[in-house]
């Protein structure tokens, strides 16, 4: 008896292993994420110099967990969870007041059709920002991010540059280049079914060329955190995006347009956004330079001008170092600057 419980053992110790291999090879979850930080000077736009050891100067640190667990017949259930940090002081999120989760906190399913998730989840109009700008989504040093999600003059885009609650994300699969996208978030308030958020995406990629069509309507009404906040009056404002980016050899160049349109009682009022970009692989690194305009019209009358440059230098796959200038210019404020140098590390 005691001979047939050892030989027991062993096989339900390799019959447990085996399985669990099994279970491993159909599911898999992912720990991720990037810290970066920099030193420099900052003088915001109508303000003073401050010197500073700042957070994200290329990219904000984060980290996040993942995971896929496959169901069969080309389905996978999908989860996201990524968290804001500030590297500086060790405290989480982006500011005082956001969410632990305040990146992405979702969950959905991958599928033939598609990618269908629900949650809190990237804007498309922010997605649609960030990559057809050689500074990415850096809110120290990128043109593009600061017109479009630092405001002044009543210039922006509400809805926030950080992630979208109660939403729902479908994402098309790719065909022929072309991908098709779509974003709907509840405002969740009471006795107000018209108060919410929907995007549109139309994406073309190939080898080269990238480019993309993006439409975005927000109504949500003196929100925290939205727009309307800092606008009296607001209902609804319409901003649509079309940005491009095209490699050819050690050049890569990029370019947005953007048309954001207010309707607000006291006067509505729209501005026009443009970008103009570029990043040069020069030795081991690359130039990156890239100039912004926007101008209001309607009720309103003010321009902002900013324009950077840096220079991105890989130490390995994972850890680059960098440097940065940059310059802004705005209606009725004096003028600022940002320069400063830091180092980026994935994870």
């Amino acid at each position: 008896m005691k001979s047939a419980m050892r030989a027991a053992i062993p096989a339900a110790a390799l019959a447990a292993l085996t399985f669990g291999q099994c279970a491993l090879a159909q599911s898999s979850a992912q720990l991720y994420g990037d810290v970066d930080a920099f030193v420099g000077a900052k003088k915001a736009l109508g303000a003073k110099t401050a010197f500073v050891l700042g957070n994200g100067g290329a990219t904000a640190s984060f980290w996040g967990i993942k995971g896929t667990e496959d169901l069969g017949a080309g389905y996978q259930a999908i989860f996201e969870l990524e968290s804001y940090f500030s590297v500086q002081n060790g405290t989480y999120g982006r500011f005082a007041g956001d969410g632990f989760f305040s990146r992405n906190a979702w969950v959905g399913v991958n599928a033939p059709w598609g990618r269908l998730v629900a949650g809190q989840i990237g804007p498309l109009y922010w997605n649609a920002t960030i990559f057809y700008n050689p500074f990415f989504n850096s809110f120290v040093f990128s043109p593009a991010v600061i017109h479009t999600y630092v405001a002044v003059n009543g210039q922006g885009v509400g809805g926030g540059g950080g992630e979208w609650s109660n939403t729902v994300t479908y994402n098309s699969a790719l065909v022929g280049g072309l991908q098709i996208n779509a974003q709907y978030a509840f405002g969740g308030a009471a006795g107000q079914p018209g108060q919410n958020k929907w995007a549109g995406q139309l994406v073309y990629r190939n080898s080269n060329l990238s480019a993309n069509v993006t439409y975005q309507q927000i109504k949500f009404n003196n929100a925290p955190g939205d727009f309307a906040a800092t606008a009296p009056g607001f209902s609804t404002q319409s901003a649509v995006q079309a940005g491009a980016s095209y490699e050819v050899g050690p050049v890569k160049l990029y370019g947005q347009y953007q048309y954001v349109s207010n309707a607000i009682a006291s006067g509505g009022y729209h501005v026009n956004f443009g970008q103009l970009g570029a990043a040069i692989r020069l030795g081991l690194g690359s130039v990156l330079v890239s100039d912004g305009y926007s101008k209001s019209g309607g009720a309103r009358g003010e321009m902002r001008n900013t324009w950077s440059a840096g220079y991105d230098y890989p130490l390995s796959k994972r850890t680059t170092v960098y440097g940065a200038v940059l310059g802004d210019h705005a209606s009725r404020l004096s003028s600022g600057y940002t320069v400063g140098a830091g180092i980026r590390t994935l994870f």
